[in-house]
């Protein structure tokens, strides 16, 4: 029954997000995955470790499928998202959590890059 409440309480707090902090939120849920791989794969726990690349690519998908391409800044960040997703197949490949490790980053400065965005859309309201 609490889980319930939990869960409703959660769709509640997204749903009333503003899309500029759902994308943060996407990208802090990436950024957390890409450190519990890395820290997974050198522990040698490629199972689970893929647990966590997969919830990544995941995300990286749905970020360039919602991509609004009648403006020019979509098809860099598709491509941006393809690098990701590249990226982190690579390490799964090669089981080498130092190319997740590199990616961190450019992930941390494309949240901050939203983040800023969306200050920026509030202080314009």
């Amino acid at each position: 029954m609490q889980s319930n409440a939990i869960f409703q309480y959660k769709q509640q707090s997204i749903s009333t997000m503003s899309r500029g902090e759902q994308l943060v939120l996407l990208f802090d849920e990436v950024i957390k995955n890409l450190h519990h791989a890395s820290l997974l794969m050198k522990q040698e726990d490629y199972t689970n470790s893929e647990k966590c690349t997969e919830k990544c690519k995941n995300i990286f998908q749905y970020l360039s499928s919602v991509l609004n391409f009648k403006y020019p800044i979509s098809k860099e960040l598709y491509d941006l998202y393809y690098f990701c997703n590249q990226q982190i197949i690579r390490s799964e490949i090669r089981r080498d959590p130092q190319l997740l490790d590199d990616l961190l980053p450019l992930v941390d400065e494309m949240r901050d890059t939203w983040v800023q965005a969306e200050k920026l859309v509030h202080m314009k309201k």
